[in-house]
């Protein structure tokens, strides 16, 4: 049975096939979930502005903040969201306001239009979402950082090809993630330059015919400044949320690699680290097992991740200028991006310091003399033996009990 949605926000008073709009809402209402609040807080800033447009009076100014102050209360109880019969965030607010406060309502959405609205309230999102991030990326440094302080000093294996290649130390692998998550860090504060401008007053790309402080909006909503030209705002619909996608990506690719490696060194065949118990999953038959579950869902999830940001690629890429109804379809890449790796970084942050490195298993693969190759072949080269004869002499050693 197909939903009877509410007459859309558009509605002027002619037929519309029911299977056609159901198609175009698709789950639009359920991704505007996400942006409830943020559409509240510029619906807030709006009235204000029309206020000084002189498009409201005090009074009805009055009763529009008042109605959405109200919505907003109701919305963080949970006694209201986004319903599958709303098209979208926009029209759920403007309905709800309205049933609230009567005409009143309906005078809100003068000088706007729900392109700008929904850019807005993206760039809103973006911004508490990659703060979230920030922190969450902060932590896992701190706990990487932690690892290599308490046990930096354990000798670890350098691997190429995944063989053993030189020698290496605990604090220099920790280090190394530690690093490329630091600059993921730095390319989040980089990306942000992405969602500091505000797009309110752009109408649906190119201005509205109304006085409205578009500076007064933006310091309002804590952005840098207005959106310049106006029509830059559709032209630019999906780049702050591909930037941000791409930070995630990175982050991705360097968690994935972190998994990777734990993966490995938990191993039997390894067995340089142990994963608590807390973390791990037994088998359905073999009651001996302990599962890596955790590390191999965050590969799995890391490399979706990567296809999330493809999918958001694929929406924008190639459309002429203006608002197109294809932005929609940025939202739900977007918003699954972001919950993989809000799940998934507190979880190794957990992770990280519970986990038990074998001293005994990293002491004995440091042992392996296969390890000292290099350093063998550069120290008969400082007593005056051509470099290339030593590394053929040392190579000529280690053949006979290297793995090819």
């Amino acid at each position: 049975m197909s939903t009877q949605h509410h007459k859309p926000i558009w509605d002027r008073g002619e037929p519309v096939d029911r299977a056609m709009l159901a198609f175009t809402i698709g789950d639009d209402w359920l991704m505007d979930r996400e942006l409830v609040t943020h559409d509240l807080r510029a619906s807030l800033a709006h009235a204000d502005a029309l206020l000084g447009a002189q498009l409201l009076d005090g009074p009805a100014h009055a009763r529009i903040v008042a109605g959405l102050q109200e919505l907003a209360r109701e919305h963080a109880a949970g006694a209201w969201t986004v319903d599958p019969e709303d098209e979208d965030v926009h029209s759920a607010v403007d309905r709800r306001l309205t049933e609230k406060i009567g005409d009143d309502g309906k005078r809100l959405h003068a000088g706007r239009s729900r392109n700008e609205q929904v850019a807005t309230a993206m760039r809103l999102w973006l911004r508490e979402s990659a703060a979230t991030t920030k922190d969450a990326l902060t932590q896992l440094i701190a706990a990487m950082d932690g690892l290599a302080q308490e046990r930096g000093e354990l000798p670890l294996p350098g691997y190429t090809h995944l063989r053993r290649a030189m020698p290496s130390t605990l604090a220099d692998w920790a280090g190394a993630h530690a690093a490329a998550l630091s600059a993921n860090a730095a390319e989040l504060d980089s990306a942000a330059k992405r969602w500091s401008r505000c797009p309110l007053g752009s109408g649906s790309g190119y201005g509205v015919p109304v006085a409205l402080d578009r500076a007064a909006l933006a310091r309002a909503l804590g952005f840098d400044s207005p959106e310049d030209p106006v029509t830059a705002v559709q032209h630019a619909r999906g780049r702050a949320e591909l930037a941000y996608l791409t930070v995630l990506e990175g982050i991705a690719l360097d968690l994935g690699k972190l998994a990777a490696d734990l993966w490995l060194y938990t191993a039997k065949e390894f067995g340089f680290v142990s994963l608590p118990g807390a973390f791990t999953t037994g088998s359905s038959l073999m009651p001996q097992k302990r599962n890596p579950d955790l590390l191999e869902l965050a590969r799995a999830q890391c490399r979706q991740l990567v296809a999330d940001r493809a999918a958001l690629l694929a929406v924008i890429a190639d459309l002429p200028s203006g608002y197109h109804r294809d932005f929609q379809l940025i939202k739900p890449p977007l918003f699954r991006a972001h919950a993989r790796i809000s799940a998934l970084m507190p979880l190794l942050a957990q992770l990280l310091p519970a986990m038990e490195w074998n001293e005994a298993a990293l002491r004995e693969a440091a042992e392996d003399p296969a390890l000292q190759a290099t350093a063998r072949a550069l120290a008969a080269a400082a007593q005056g033996v051509p470099f290339r004869e030593a590394y053929r002499t040392v190579a000529g050693e280690a053949s006979s009990t290297e793995p090819r």
